[in-house]
C-alpha cells in the first residue's frame, strides 16, 4: 500500500518501534551474538520501499517495481549520527538555512537507521536520472566520500525508526505526486506514488479494530495458529452450546504464552464463539493469572510447527541459506578490500582473502580447543554460474599478494640463474650449489614432485595455490596425478606430514609438514566433477562461496580502488607478512566452543549426522579466521573479533550444508543403518507412523516422545526419508511409506 503522511506518521510515533529500537540501542556490542540479536529486534519493525510506489503483481519483486521518483543513500558505521549531521552545518544548525540547503537539493529525509549508526537519506530523483546518478548527487551535495554504492534495488526495504531518529524531514516533498520518466522499465513515464509500505506485525497491530486479521506470530497469521489449536484440544469444529467457556479459556490459556500476556491481543485473535465481550475478558484474565511454565507448552509448540510446515514445507529449505547471513563487523583491512564491491559480492570476497591472509601471516602459530598447535591453514572456493564474474577477486587479491609476489620475483630470478649454471656446467665435476629458491606463489598446475621440493625449501611457510579455473585440476585429475595430490590437500589443513621416497632420480624424495594454503574458483559442474569423491573428506576441508546467480541481471559494477586505498591495503599486507609468534586468546577459544555446542544441539534436534559432522571443521574454520581477525586487530579481543569468527564458522557451514548436506545425510545415515539395523531414532520413528501419514502426525509422534518439534527438525527428517527412497510425497503435507 502508499505509505501516506496518516500512515507514516502513525508508524513514527508507534510506541512499538520506539521499543525496538530502544532494545537495539541498549544492546551490549560486546556480546557474542550481539548482531543476531540486533537483526532479529531489527526484523520486528515496520518497512518502507522508498525506491517503489507500487508493485504490479502485488509481490515485492524488483522487475515489477513501479518507480516512486525517489532515491535511498546509506551512510554506514557512523558512530555518532548527530554529530555527523552538525558537522554538514559547521555546529550551526538554522533551521531555514537547513532547509534552502536540503530542499534545492531535492533532500526529504535524513535519519538515523535503526542500528543507530548509520544514516539513511531519501530524496528526489530527477528526470530521466537512475538510482545511482541520484545517489551520487545527492552525495556530492553535502559532502558525503563513502556511502554504500549498491543500494540501488528497486525492492530495496528501509526499515521504519521512531520520530526522534529523524533529523531532517520535508513532507511536501517526500509525499509529493510526481511524473517520473523511468529508466528502471523501460523508458516509459510512471504515475509516481509516495513510498510504498509493506506492513509488519507492528503496524498491522496499529489499526485496533481490524480484529485477528493481519496479526502474526513469526510471520504465521494467529487465526491459522488458533484453528490448529482448536484441532489439537479436540474443538476442531468450534465450541458447542454448554462447552463454549471452557473451549475458550483453554484456548486463552494456551495463546497467551505467544500473546505476551496481553489481554487486549487475546480478545482479537481468539473466536468469540458467540459469548459477550465481557464474558471473554473474565476467561482471558483468569487464563492469564493461572501459574506460566517457563517454556511454551507442547501442545501450542505442536500447533505452531504444523502451521509452519503446512505453509512452507514445498518451498523452504530446512537450513537458512548462507546468503541469508548478514556481514559481521569487519576489520580495518577487510572493509577496505570490500569497500568498492556490490554487497552481493563482498562475503565471497572474504572467503576467498582467507588463504592469502593466512599464507601472509605464515609464521603465526596457536592453540585450538584440543590443544593441538594450528597455523591459518584455508582452503577456500568460490562457486558460481559462467559469466557471472568470479574473477572479481583477482585485482584485491593482487594486492594483498605484493609481499609474497615480490620475494617470489627475487626466487625466480635465483631459480634461473641456478638452472643457466647447470646447463654450461653440464660435463663439469663442479656443479652449482642449488639455492633452494623457493617461490611461494605458483598456481595450481604443478606435479608432486615440485610441490614437495618447493614445501622443504619453504621450512614452514605456506605455499598458495590459486586457480581461476577449477577444471584445471580436474584435468590433473586425469593425468593420473589426483590421488598424491589430494593426499596432500587433505593433510595441508591440519599440517600433518607427508612423504615419498621412490628409487628415480627424476622423483623428489621428502617427509615433511604440509603447509600449503588453497583458493579456486569454478561453476557449479566443475564444482561436483572436483569433489565427487565426499567420503574422502576434502570437501569438508573447505570454505565456500556461492555467487548469485545474474542471469538477466544487470552486470554487476566493480569500482577501482583509490591510490590511497591500494597503498593502505598493500601496508597491511606487509605489516602481516611480518607477523611472527604463537597467539593465546582464550575469549576466541570460548567463543568457538559455545557456537560449536549450539550447532549440536541443533544437530541433536535434526537427528542429523550431516550437520554434527560438517560443524566440527567449520568450527575449525572460523576459530583460525577469528585468529587472523585478533591479528588485524592489534592482538586484542574485540567483539569484532568474536562475529567474525562466528560468522566465519556459520557461513561455512551453511555453504556446505546447502551443497554436500543431503547427499552426506544420505551416506553417513546408510552406514549407520548398517552397522546398527536401523535402530536410529529416525529410523524407529518412522517404523510408529501409519502407512500413510502427514506432517501433523509426525509432528505429533515427536512430540509425545519429547523429541524437538521445530521447523529445521521436522524438514530434515523428512528430506532425509524421502532421499533414502523410504517415503513418497502423495499430496501437500501427506506422505507414504514404501
Amino acid at each position: 500500500m502508499p505509505c501516506t503522511p496518516e500512515i507514516w506518521d502513525q508508524l513514527i510515533d508507534s510506541p512499538e518501534v520506539k521499543s525496538i529500537c530502544d532494545q537495539i540501542a541498549a544492546l551490549d556490542p560486546t556480546m557474542s551474538d550481539y548482531n543476531d540479536r540486533k537483526q532479529a529486534l531489527k526484523r520486528r519493525l515496520p518497512i518502507i520501499i522508498p525506491h517503489a510506489a507500487s508493485f504490479r503483481n502485488g509481490k515485492r519483486v524488483s522487475a515489477d517495481a513501479i518507480p516512486s521518483g525517489l532515491a535511498m543513500l546509506d551512510v554506514d558505521h557512523v558512530e555518532n549520527p548527530r554529530e555527523w549531521w552538525a558537522k554538514l552545518f559547521n555546529g550551526q544548525i538554522n533551521e531555514q538555512t537547513v532547509h534552502d540547503k536540503m530542499v534545492n537539493n531535492k533532500i526529504y529525509l535524513v535519519a538515523i537507521t535503526a542500528s543507530g549508526q548509520g544514516l539513511r537519506l531519501i530524496g528526489e530523483r530527477l528526470e530521466r536520472e537512475s538510482i545511482e546518478a541520484a545517489q551520487l548527487r545527492i552525495a556530492t551535495a553535502l559532502g558525503i566520500k563513502e556511502y554504500d554504492a549498491v543500494t540501488k534495488d528497486l525492492a530495496r526495504a528501509s526499515y521504519v525508526v521512531p520520530r526522534s531518529y529523524i533529523l531532517w524531514i520535508y513532507e511536501a516533498g517526500l509525499f509529493a505526486e510526481r511524473e517520473v520518466l523511468s529508466i528502471d522499465s523501460g523508458l516509459y513515464p510512471e504515475k509516481a506514488l509516495p513510498p510504498h509500505q509493506e506492513v509488519s506485525s507492528v503496524s498491522s497491530e496499529l489499526n485496533s479494530d481490524t480484529g485477528a486479521a493481519g496479526l502474526m506470530y513469526r510471520g504465521m497469521p494467529y487465526d491459522a495458529i488458533v484453528k490448529q489449536l482448536m484441532i489439537e484440544i479436540g474443538a476442531a469444529e468450534g465450541a458447542m452450546q454448554g462447552e463454549r467457556n471452557t473451549v475458550y479459556f483453554s484456548l486463552a490459556n494456551y495463546m497467551r504464552y505467544i500473546c505476551d500476556f496481553d489481554s487486549g491481543l487475546l480478545l482479537k485473535v481468539l473466536p468469540d464463539f458467540g459469548l459477550s465481550e465481557q464474558e471473554r475478558r473474565q476467561a482471558i484474565s483468569s487464563a492469564i493469572g493461572r501459574p506460566r511454565k517457563s517454556q511454551i507448552p507442547m501442545v501450542l509448540q505442536s500447533a505452531i510447527a504444523i502451521c509452519e510446515k503446512e505453509a512452507h514445507l514445498d518451498e523452504q529449505s530446512p537450513l537458512e541459506k548462507s546468503t541469508a547471513l548478514p556481514l559481521p563487523e569487519l576489520p580495518r583491512l577487510l572493509k577496505l578490500v570490500c569497500r568498492r564491491l556490490p554487497e552481493d559480492y563482498r562475503a565471497a570476497m572474504i572467503i576467498a582473502s582467507l588463504p592469502v591472509l593466512g599464507t601472509l601471516a605464515t609464521r603465526i602459530r596457536f592453540e585450538y580447543l584440543d590443544r593441538q598447535e594450528q597455523s591459518l591453514s584455508f582452503f577456500s572456493c568460490i562457486t558460481a554460474p559462467a559469466a557471472s564474474g568470479k574473477s572479481f577477486i583477482r585485482k584485491p587479491l593482487d594486492l594483498l599478494l605484493t609481499p609474497i609476489n615480490e620475494q617470489d620475483a627475487i626466487e625466480r630470478e635465483k631459480e634461473q640463474a641456478y638452472k643457466d649454471k647447470l646447463r654450461a656446467s653440464k660435463n663439469s665435476k663442479n656443479q652449482p650449489e642449488d639455492p633452494h629458491a623457493c617461490p611461494r606463489n605458483n598456481g595450481v598446475a604443478i606435479s608432486i614432485a615440485k610441490l614437495l621440493q618447493l614445501l622443504t625449501y619453504a621450512e614452514g611457510k605456506h605455499l598458495i595455490g590459486i586457480g581461476e579455473e577449477m577444471d584445471t585440476l580436474v584435468k590433473s585429475e586425469r593425468a593420473g596425478v589426483w590421488s598424491q595430490k589430494s593426499d596432500i590437500y587433505r593433510l595441508a589443513f591440519d599440517n600433518a606430514e607427508y612423504g615419498q621416497a621412490y628409487m628415480s632420480d627424476s622423483s623428489f624424495n621428502a617427509h615433511i609438514h604440509v603447509y600449503y594454503n588453497l583458493l579456486l574458483t569454478g561453476t557449479p559442474n566443475s564444482l561436483r566433477r572436483f569433489f565427487k569423491d565426499l567420503e574422502n573428506g576434502l570437501a569438508t576441508r573447505v570454505c565456500f562461496a556461492q555467487l548469485p546467480d545474474t542471469s538477466f541481471t544487470e552486470i554487476p559494477v566493480f569500482a577501482p580502488y583509490t591510490e590511497a586505498e591500494k597503498e593502505e591495503i598493500i601496508r597491511w599486507a606487509r605489516r602481516l607478512d611480518a607477523e611472527q609468534g604463537t597467539l593465546v586468546c582464550p575469549q576466541l577459544n570460548g567463543t568457538i566452543a559455545n557456537w560449536l555446542e549450539q550447532k549440536r544441539q541443533q544437530a541433536m534436534e535434526a537427528d542429523s549426522h550431516a550437520m554434527d559432522t560438517l560443524r566440527r571443521r567449520a568450527g575449525v574454520m572460523g576459530f583460525r579466521a577469528g585468529m587472523l581477525c585478533y591479528l588485524l586487530e592489534n592482538r586484542k579481543f574485540t567483539k569484532t573479533v568474536a562475529q567474525f569468527a562466528e560468522w566465519v564458522a556459520e557461513y561455512v557451514f551453511r555453504n556446505q550444508m546447502e551443497l554436500w548436506g543431503e547427499q552426506m545425510e544420505q551416506e553417513l545415515s546408510g552406514a549407520l543403518e548398517v552397522l546398527s539395523g536401523e535402530r536410529g531414532s529416525a529410523a524407529s520413528l518412522l517404523a510408529l507412523l501409519p502407512a500413510e501419514f502427514s506432517t501433523a502426525d509426525l509432528i505429533k509422534l515427536r512430540a509425545r516422545k519429547g523429541q524437538s518439534v521445530k521447523n529445521n527438525a521436522i524438514c530434515m527428517v523428512l528430506n532425509r526419508w524421502k532421499t533414502n527412497r523410504k517415503i513418497e510425497q502423495i499430496g501437500e503435507a501427506q506422505f507414504r511409506k514404501l
